[in-house]
């Protein structure tokens, strides 16, 4: 899990009619498709701008499988993420570039 922080982008947020983690949430399943749980949620203030990110949307087995063929002293390639967590990657992709806007 990622127990993110969105309280560097509170100003920015609060102009899009954010102010509290589950409106938080709502909005950026709406608007990315990328679903978090609220802060709240964890006993965080609700008014916290915090979310919990559970990256599983992957194969955890395939990816096993295809690091098993790559020596421990080896860094995983670079296409490596791409091709076996790719959901994720787009995932937090999407998150960061909403955040930007």
């Amino acid at each position: 899990y990622l127990f993110l922080n969105f309280e560097p982008f509170r100003e920015k947020l609060k102009a899009r009619g954010i102010t509290d983690s589950k409106t938080l949430c709502e909005r950026l399943l709406q608007d990315t498709g990328a679903a978090l749980l609220p802060g709240e949620v964890f006993g965080r203030n609700c008014e916290e701008l915090t979310a919990r990110l559970a990256y599983v949307d992957f194969d955890g087995a395939a990816a096993l499988a295809a690091s098993n063929d790559i020596p421990l002293a080896e860094e995983l390639p670079a296409e490596f993420a791409d091709r076996y967590c790719g959901r994720v990657i787009e995932a937090a992709k999407r998150i960061a570039m909403w955040v930007a806007e």
